[in-house]
């Protein structure tokens, strides 16, 4: 019995040593894949799932001065067709809110460039960004935002599906075209 054994376990230590043998500091390791975004509806779509996971998100990123605190969300007008003469529930769309202690960018942090372009020409037929006879367009941009998901209490989730908390500006990325 001993000796039928002998053979796997030579193939799993002869493993765990090229994993580590192979990447011993970890600074040989491959780097992690490109993330590709999620649009506002699929994170809507899926909202139980994605709350408290820290992602990154594409949409129209719309910023308003109002009062004395500025108001930012990310959205998309709709997610396809809804039923006939019905509002797209829940909306899509995630309230901005800034905390210093949202997640981080990754080091490697490297976006997909192909599924995000793939991804905003879909966007785009849906949901358009707004024209305004006054100022300039920068209340309203094409952006990828990185920050984690968290839903909102019921009552609230008639205004926006979820907040979207993140560090500040600096993970804004917005996609001029």
């Amino acid at each position: 019995m001993l000796q039928e054994n002998r053979p796997v376990r030579r193939i799993l230590i002869l493993v765990a040593c090229v994993a580590v043998c192979a990447f011993p500091s970890g600074a040989d390791a491959p780097a992690a894949a490109p993330i590709v975004p999620l649009t506002v509806c699929e994170v809507v779509r899926d909202l139980p799932s994605q709350a408290g996971k820290t992602i990154a998100v594409l949409g129209r990123y719309s910023y308003r001065e109002s009062g004395a605190s500025p108001t930012g969300w990310i959205s998309q007008d709709t997610c396809g067709a809804p039923a006939e003469g019905q509002p797209q529930v829940p909306p899509p769309e995630l309230w901005m809110v800034v905390d210093r202690n949202a997640p981080r960018l990754p080091e490697d942090y490297e976006l997909d460039g192909a599924a995000m372009h793939r991804k905003l020409a879909e966007v785009q037929r849906h949901t358009t960004l707004a024209k305004f006879r006054f100022g300039t367009p920068d209340y309203d941009r094409w952006a990828v935002v990185w920050g984690r998901v968290e839903a909102r209490k019921p009552d609230e989730s008639r205004k926006a599906a979820a907040n979207l908390i993140y560090r500040g500006e600096g993970v804004i990325y917005t996609i001029t075209q």
